[in-house]
């Protein structure tokens, strides 16, 4: 995010610019759009017994696999970005791809254990909530891969790295929530169920 200024005025306190404050709000408010589905899957796991209902049966260890690439994604991100502020163009672009290939990866197995599910949203509360939370996070991972990807074309094409550095910090900051999410869905769904 970039810091500016005052300009002439003595000040040195640093000041965020509208565009970081942009990116605070759609973040706060992206947080604040996953927080009912979280509300919903507790209330529902203390007044539903047994939790999750007979007949569904996860795979957590896959899940546990994939939660690790999603993570691995993040420290791909973060090392695109340490590239992109020394100005090394070579290896933000091999990063943004890591990066973009541990969301599709992510993405894909998300995809699949969907088509093996033995349960609908519309079969019991648990398949809803299951499907609503997990869904609204897979529509994220996706907008996020489709973001990476823009930012990946632009960083090809920008003349300067610094040209890319405001969109950078903006869906870098979003990777890393929907990644911060998916652990947060992950912890409450598969493993403490």
């Amino acid at each position: 995010m970039a810091l500016t200024t005052e300009a002439g005025l003595g000040n040195t306190a640093p000041t965020r610019t509208t565009g970081a404050f942009g990116v605070i709000v759609f973040l706060a408010s992206d947080v604040m759009l996953f927080s009912p589905f979280f509300a919903a899957y507790f209330l529902f796991r203390s007044t539903n017994d047994p939790w999750p209902v007979a007949g569904v049966h996860l795979d957590v260890t896959r899940a546990a696999v994939f939660t690790a690439v999603l993570v691995a994604s993040s420290f791909t991100m973060h090392t695109a970005d340490r590239a992109q502020e020394r100005g090394d163009r070579r290896s933000m672009k091999v990063w943004l791809a890591a990066t973009v290939l541990l969301g599709l990866a992510f993405l894909t197995n998300q995809l699949l254990e969907y088509a093996t599910l033995d349960f609908r949203a519309d079969d019991h509360a648990y398949g809803s909530v299951y499907w609503g939370l997990t869904g609204l996070h897979t529509l994220h991972v996706t907008a996020g891969i489709c973001a990476l990807g823009l930012l990946f074309v632009r960083a090809v094409r920008a003349r300067r790295l610094d040209e890319v550095g405001s969109w950078r910090a903006g869906i870098s900051l979003y990777w890393h929530l929907v990644d911060v999410i998916w652990v947060a869905v992950f912890l409450s769904v598969f493993v403490i169920q």
